[in-house]
């Protein structure tokens, strides 16, 4: 009678209704909230601390093993040479749609006098309060991914470091003898597996935590800067949903059958990615949904999603291309054919620089492309910061679900050359290993 219950208490909160109550209702009782409950976002940061805590060594896990069979089979070159060429489409796409919104849109011309008015007032406040913000030095950028000590690096959380560790022990290890290689691939496929099952703990209590995540990341708006800056916000969502649909028309086009089924699978990576807006945290959730969702190679997933996860980050090029836009129709100047180039190539080393940085580091990689532009840096990191809340949940949406579409398409670019076909699996409950 226990277990039945137990069971019947799983599937209502693995339930997609459950799941996607807890965004709306955290956001609208943070909005009427203010903030004036304290416990409900210690209890969100906690959720996504217990997720965070868990990504690392699944990512290194990951790239690790899938690199070592890679290399200790001989199939590298033919993997690594197509994914290069995805991401760099990937990334040149959104980069172009961003532009071409931004022209489009003008989110930055024609603003109403007390939209200009809030816009000034929160510069003015935050230069005050911080100074002026240091521009990224790409050369600085190129130095720390490589780790003096990768202890430290672990520790501190540096990502681009941690998978610059991993891509050279992953080759490393497929590279040695193989009776050696195999029993060390094994343990890291044991490590991994025993991530995948706590984050498969973690994902029953899910609607609370988005609850409390939606909670927080709503009460931390102002509403004023908000409604200023609507135009480019309501353009940000509106890419952000085209992005999203041509990832899953991507994965049904190669998979075929029911259109449904690629939004099925990865829909539980969706939610964690908006109610978390963090990429890493809904690495599980998506790594999970290929393999078993779509039947997707389990050596090309674990290569390809935390590759991507780390290095492609589709939304973060849209979006410093939009913004740049907004930028410059806010101080009146006009982008030229040449400018509109520099500003797509300089968003996507721009978003290359920023991957796996947090907040407001992250949007400091812009200087890349503002300063050649002669384009204040600091008030375009003021007023992105101001709407990072908002915008940043579904940019992330984008980064995990353009990933997730170069995974499939990479799998099945595979299976075509090697003559095999690609079996598909139904949902099942992530709890099961």
């Amino acid at each position: 009678m226990i277990e039945t219950s137990g069971r019947h208490l799983a599937s209502l909160l693995l339930h997609p209704a459950s799941v996607f109550a807890g965004l709306p209702c955290g956001a609208f009782y943070g909005w009427i909230d203010a903030g004036a409950s304290p416990l409900i976002e210690s209890a969100g940061q906690i959720y996504l601390r217990l997720l965070q805590m868990c990504f690392i060594p699944l990512l290194f896990s990951a790239v690790v093993t899938s690199l070592a069979k890679l290399f200790s089979s001989g199939a590298a070159r033919r993997y690594l040479g197509r994914l290069v060429c995805f991401f760099a489409a990937g990334l040149a796409l959104s980069g172009g749609l961003g532009l071409l919104l931004g022209e489009a849109g003008q989110p930055g011309v024609n603003l109403q006098h007390q939209a200009r008015q809030v816009i000034g007032e929160v510069i003015f406040r935050a230069e005050a309060a911080t100074g002026a913000t240091n521009a990224a030095d790409f050369m600085d950028i190129a130095i720390g991914i490589v780790p003096e000590n990768i202890f430290v690096a672990l520790s501190s959380g540096n990502m681009l470091a941690i998978l610059f560790f991993a891509l050279l022990f992953g080759v490393a290890l497929g590279s040695i003898d193989k009776e050696k290689s195999e029993r060390a691939i094994a343990l890291f496929e044991s490590l991994y597996d025993a991530l995948t099952t706590i984050i498969g703990w973690l994902i029953y209590i899910l609607p609370i935590g988005l609850f409390c995540l939606a909670y927080s990341q709503v009460s931390s708006i102002g509403l004023p800067i908000l409604i200023a800056m609507l135009k480019l916000v309501l353009l940000i969502y509106a890419g952000g949903l085209v992005l999203v649909l041509l990832s899953s028309l991507i994965v049904w086009r190669r998979l075929g059958g029911d259109v449904r089924r690629p939004v099925s699978a990865l829909r539980e990576a969706a939610f964690v990615a908006f109610g978390t807006s963090s990429s890493f945290a809904a690495l599980p959730a998506a790594l999970r949904g290929l393999k078993r969702g779509l039947g997707m190679d389990r050596d090309v997933v674990d290569l390809v999603m935390p590759l991507g996860i780390t290095l492609n980050p589709p939304g973060s090029v849209f979006h410093f291309a939009i913004a740049t836009v907004f930028l410059a129709n806010l101080y009146g100047v006009d982008l030229d054919a040449g400018q509109m180039a520099f500003i797509l190539l300089a968003s996507v080393l721009a978003g290359l620089a920023a991957a796996g940085a947090p907040g407001v580091a992250a949007l400091s990689m812009m200087s890349l492309i503002l300063i050649p532009l002669g384009l204040p840096v600091e008030v375009a990191i003021i007023l992105l910061v101001a709407i990072d809340p908002i915008v940043d949940p579904v940019l992330t949406v984008v980064n995990v679900q353009a990933n997730a579409a170069t995974t499939v398409l990479l799998a099945t670019a595979s299976d075509h050359d090697t003559g095999t076909t690609t079996e598909t699996f139904p949902l099942q409950d992530p709890a099961v290993s």
